[in-house]
This record gives structure tokens, sequence and C-alpha cells, in this order.
């Protein structure tokens, strides 16, 4: 599996699924994971605890990736993240990330969210805990 395949996967297997699993993010993602979105930094316990609050706060989340590339270990997407909520209100964010793998683990992300739709308190999405 490609670096690529790897990272769509996990977008796919741990983003969109609308139920919490913290052995799946386990399949991902390295337990040294470190990642850095909208200037805040979140290592694995608190990424853990952030797609907890997330899937909370959602009922659907879907993920288009606009656009996605692949250098070695490093691969950076444009994805744009549509949630809706449990009361039905929807948001669109774009995403810009870049993602480091080790030994097919994901090691790193740097990423900054851009705010497309939605309500003033969906901006932190992106970083919640």
């Amino acid at each position: 599996m490609t670096a690529t395949q790897r990272i769509e996967q996990a977008l796919l297997q741990i983003v969109c699924q609308p139920e919490h699993d913290e052995s799946r993010i386990a399949d991902y993602f390295s337990p040294h994971y470190a990642q850095w979105v909208d200037g805040k930094m979140l290592d694995y316990a608190g990424f853990v605890q952030h797609m907890a609050v997330v899937k909370a706060a959602t009922s659907r989340i879907h993920i288009d990736i606009q656009a996605i590339a692949e250098n070695g270990n490093e691969v950076l997407t444009h994805h744009r993240v549509s949630v809706v909520k449990p009361d039905r209100s929807e948001a669109v964010i774009d995403v810009f990330a870049r993602f480091t793998l080790c030994e097919g683990m994901i090691v790193r992300c740097q990423e900054l969210t851009w705010p497309l739709s939605g309500a003033k308190e969906d901006r932190d999405l992106g970083s919640r805990r």
C-alpha cells in the first residue's frame, strides 16, 4: 500500500466513520503521533480525545479529497470536510494537511483549516477537545 493510499484509508476509516473507535485509530496512528492544527498541538492522547469530541458533536462526516500528492513518506492533501450535526445544521471546512508516515504509521500531521460555511462555534472543529 502506498503512503497516499494509507492516508486516504485513514481519513475514511477514522474520520468518516460515525462511531468513535480508539482501536481503529491505533491501526493507523503511531503512539508517538503529533499534530499541529491551526497553531494548536495535539499529541496522540489529545488526538484520540479530539476524535471522540468531534464524533459526539456530529452525526455525519464526509471527506472529499480535492488534491493529494506523495513524496516518499510525506503526503500532502487538500480535502474538504462536510459535517452534519445532530440538529441537522451543517458545516464545511477546507483542510490543507501534510502527513508524515514511518513504517506505515502516521507519526505527524501539520494542518491548516479554513471554514467555508457553518456556525461560528464550528470554526474549531479541526482542533476541538
